[in-house]
């Protein structure tokens, strides 16, 4: 909790750590947006129904969307890929278990894009037009 409110804080710089080994199968090909979810928590269900209406958008823009919740990793759209819910939260510095976040992870493996409360998707995708290339 401290983590997050420091972060709230400070702002959301992109993060210089390392990608997840298990998001490796992503580099260089697609970004990937993480979302930490609790079943009890309606900001988790909020920011599925957002993604969902947008699901042709993030196919377009090459971004995978998975849900992390509990002890899991779960594809919104596409195919289940192999994905360590544990690792993810070590790696990239996530919200602890019940917590929500949002985790937009570039495809050079950089986190672009953090938040505490969920985002429209022209929110992420517009994100993505401040990136560098």
């Amino acid at each position: 909790m401290l983590k997050s409110f420091v972060r709230e804080i400070m702002g959301t710089a992109p993060h210089k750590l390392p990608a997840p080994r298990c998001l490796r199968q992503f580099a260089g090909k697609k970004r990937v947006l993480l979302v930490f979810a609790d079943a009890e928590d309606d900001r988790a269900s909020r920011q599925d129904d957002l993604l969902r209406k947008a699901h042709m958008r993030f196919i377009e823009e090459g971004i995978e969307v998975f849900n992390v919740a509990g002890g899991g990793v779960f594809p919104l759209f596409d195919d289940p890929h192999d994905l360590d819910a544990d690792e993810l939260r070590e790696d990239l510095d996530g919200p602890q278990p019940g917590e929500f976040g949002l985790i937009l992870i570039d495809r050079d493996g950089k986190v672009k894009l953090r938040a505490s409360e969920p985002m429209r998707p022209e929110e992420i995708i517009g994100a993505l037009a401040t990136m560098p290339h």
